[in-house]
């Protein structure tokens, strides 16, 4: 029987935020402003400019997730093998030529290529740096670490629509190429300075040196309920990405972007300001509060009457949001290893890319059988099957390692 103790006195008076998990930060902060960018605009763009349906629009979203899903295992063993720095840098170029090009397709296909691009490329870039980011902070701080991380791609996200539809508009409207333009190279600009970090980057043993059971292995098989429940939770919001900016005219508004605006910024409060929020209340109550505030905040997309009701709405999805992906990240991380650690998070994180493609498929399909409302309901839905999941399956399995105590608790492990 090992006894693991929990203590947190060394990593409360360590900083957090250091240099380089500060320039990781401008990185992502930068990548998702170009990606968020195209959000209010690639579903006008799939429709008017080349004259796709709503399962075109869903496929569109869907697609972006099977890149995402291929290149993960073939991006574990490289992240061990060169570090995260090289990874993070060509990620971000490839990224950023994709968006700039997507205005130039032709058709739905070439579109759907150039997403797949983006897709693998947004894969490598997010395993890459939560591995650096994990390996440079403390186990007991990686729940409020995930939470610091992940107010960099929110940000992105928040300012990215408002500066997409701005161009987009701009001197009469339609402006698809400066938009994509000017995204592509944002995306890209933030990476520059990762190059610096080259001495501090990861160092894990190289896997041409690593055999049999040794290599670090391509998945992380007890990242699988708690990535299915995650993945479940997003569906809700790949909706709202793909259908907003259709929903909310019929609602009375096309300042979609301030809708988007809104939603990142609850997200970002909750992800800086309540950052720890997780790690003191728990997991188990953060889980489950947190999948309930998302059933409840797509329940009242699908039912509201006005758009000052989409904004109702957006609060307790996104605090549900916030909440839910950092717990699950420590649950998942709490019990891995250095050489593992990257296949636990790429595991993990896989399960946006699998929410992405499933979910785009199925909110695509909702909402041309059943409308815009159908898109939000069948989230909802999804998000109570994702809530059984966890209080049956989850929260019991990991109750048993201990991963559910306190951090100061001794815990006895067999």
């Amino acid at each position: 029987m090992r006894i693991r103790t929990r203590s947190t006195a060394t990593p409360a008076v360590e900083p957090l935020v250091t240099l380089k998990f500060f320039l990781v930060l401008v990185a992502a902060f930068t990548f998702f402003v170009g990606v968020g960018m195209t959000l209010p605009i690639m579903p006008v763009f799939v429709k008017d400019e080349l004259g796709g349906s709503s399962v075109a629009i869903g496929i569109v979203v869907a697609v972006q997730a099977l890149s995402a899903i291929a290149v993960r295992p073939w991006i574990n063993p490289r992240v061990v093998r060169f570090g995260a720095v090289p990874i993070i840098v060509w990620a971000a170029a490839f990224g950023g030529l994709s968006i700039a090009l997507m205005p130039l397709s032709p058709n739905v296909i070439t579109l759907i290529v150039l997403r797949l691009v983006l897709g693998g490329a947004q894969a490598a870039m997010m395993v890459a740096m939560l591995s650096a980011v994990m390996s440079w902070v403390s186990e007991w701080r990686r729940a409020e670490a995930t939470s610091v991380f992940s107010v960099a791609p929110y940000i992105g996200l928040a300012i990215g629509p408002v500066v997409g539809q701005l161009i987009f508009v701009s001197n009469g409207g339609g402006h698809y190429e400066a938009a994509f333009l000017v995204a592509g190279i944002i995306a890209v600009a933030g990476a520059v300075p990762v190059v610096t970090l080259r001495k501090s980057d990861i160092k894990v043993a190289a896997a041409d040196r690593l055999t049999g059971a040794d290599r670090p292995p391509a998945f992380y098989l007890p990242a699988l309920l708690p990535g299915t429940v995650l993945a479940l939770g997003i569906v809700g919001m790949v909706g709202m990405n793909a259908f907003l900016p259709l929903y909310a005219p019929t609602l009375g508004t096309t300042q979609v972007q301030w809708m988007f605006f809104f939603y990142s910024a609850v997200v970002l409060s909750v992800r800086l300001f309540g950052r720890r929020i997780p790690d003191r209340i728990g997991p188990r109550r953060a889980g489950i509060s947190a999948t309930v505030a998302i059933v409840i905040g797509l329940a009242l997309f699908a039912i509201t009457p006005s758009w000052q009701g989409i904004y109702l709405a957006i609060v307790p999805l996104a605090i549900g949001i916030a909440l839910q992906y950092p717990g699950l990240m420590a649950l998942v991380l709490s019990d891995v290893d250095d050489r593992t650690r990257p296949s636990a998070i790429s595991t993990f994180t896989m399960f946006f890319d699998i929410a992405q493609g499933l979910g785009g498929l199925v909110v695509g399909l909702a909402a041309a059988f059943g409308g815009y409302r159908s898109v939000f309901a069948v989230g909802a839905v999804c998000s109570l099957i994702g809530l059984a999941i966890l209080v049956g399956l989850v929260l019991p399995r990991y109750a048993r390692s201990g991963a559910l105590s306190s951090p100061n608790t001794a815990v006895a492990e067999s």
